[in-house]
């Protein structure tokens, strides 16, 4: 953390079923509750929408804007819920464009090479429109060719 203050946030969450509240005599929802209202970029605000979400889900209302103030958080939701997104939409952000002058600024860890994979796919479908590369460093893969992707300078 960039400093000695520590803030517990609550990202406790109930049934995602009982956190919708009820829209009465079928009223329009606030669109500031979209995607649009964490202030994202036109390419990853784009990618989003061409991935068909609509609406955050719970962990990612809670988690982006924690992360794009740049702290530091631990989250935990149950499978299918949006974490992959709730921290991929941020760090696209917070990593703006390509840098070929550098070696990777983010680094993702996974427990399995499965996850690793689907990661990367995921990655590559939010990074569409940005020039961002994204590559994958797995155990038991050909060293030759995992070097060759370090060579490309990729951002994460």
């Amino acid at each position: 953390m960039e400093n000695d203050d520590f803030t517990q946030e609550d990202f406790t969450f109930d049934d995602e079923s009982s956190n919708k509240k009820k829209n009465p005599k079928g009223k329009k929802k606030n669109k500031s509750s979209g995607f649009q209202s964490f202030g994202l970029s036109a390419p990853v605000f784009k990618a989003v929408v061409k991935r068909g979400y609509k609406v955050p889900t719970p962990i990612q209302r809670k988690a982006i804007p924690v992360i794009l103030k740049n702290r530091d958080i631990v989250a935990m939701a149950r499978t299918g819920s949006g974490k992959t997104a709730a921290f991929l939409i941020p760090m696209f952000e917070k990593l703006k464009g390509h840098d070929p002058n550098s070696g990777p600024r983010a680094l993702i860890l996974s427990p399995t090479r499965e996850l690793a994979l689907q990661t990367l796919k995921f990655s590559l479908q939010l990074g569409k429109f940005t020039d961002l590369i994204a590559t994958a460093i797995l155990g038991g893969e050909k060293l030759e060719e995992q070097f060759s992707n370090l060579h490309a300078h990729p951002d994460m």
